[in-house]
């Protein structure tokens, strides 16, 4: 008697693979189809026959391999793995004591090897370059900028000539005289506009 993984099937009466390709279609102008591929169905395979005993117990384990999508190797008749239960039914009948009449169907699936990736782990070799002791290093200090040196403004003859005119005509005003200034001794004084105005004289003319 044959098993579906755990469950004992007691009574098998029919097993009808089936096999079938699918082309794929095209129209022309003419109306008439061309075909330019063609790919394999996954095979099929109807299982009947008679569950005894504790009939919903074992449907109900049939029910978990189908939901579950647990894989099974059928090999009763005809012989084909991976297979998955796709449809399931059960009819209870008068003539069928202490048991039930079943309907199975079976669908073959192509897995797919997915590559596994391994990762390996190449050591690096770190280059270190060794530390050799250089002493004490003396702090080398950056020289200091030349201080900037103001330059006189040269100054023209003629432009000397009429700044001496215009000193002559202060060092000879009244005012001076007034003020009791010794106009011989100005000299020395450094008389000039900026000084006759700290004497009181710069604001007279």
């Amino acid at each position: 008697m044959p098993y579906i993984k755990e469950v004992l099937i007691d009574v098998i009466t029919d097993v009808s693979p089936s096999e079938s390709s699918s082309t794929t279609d095209h129209a022309l102008e003419d109306g008439e189809q061309i075909s330019d591929h063609v790919k394999s169905d996954p095979i099929t395979l109807s299982i009947s026959g008679v569950l005894y005993g504790d009939v919903e117990q074992k449907a109900l384990k049939l029910r978990e391999y189908r939901e579950k999508g647990v894989l099974i190797a059928f090999d009763y008749m005809t012989n084909y793995g991976n297979m998955l239960i796709v449809d399931f039914k059960r009819d209870y009948k008068v003539d069928i004591k202490n048991g039930a009449a079943f309907t199975m169907t079976l669908k073959q699936v192509k897995l797919v090897k997915v590559a596994k990736t391994v990762s390996v782990k190449i050591p690096v070799k770190r280059q270190t370059k060794k530390v050799t002791s250089k002493g004490k290093k003396q702090i080398q200090k950056k020289p200091k900028a030349a201080a900037k040196t103001t330059k006189t403004k040269y100054k023209t003859p003629k432009q000397l000539g009429q700044a001496n005119l215009e000193r002559s005509k202060y060092l000879s005003s009244p005012y001076l005289k007034q003020a009791g200034l010794d106009i011989s001794r100005s000299n020395n004084f450094g008389l000039g506009p900026s000084n006759l105005g700290q004497a009181g004289l710069g604001g007279r003319r």
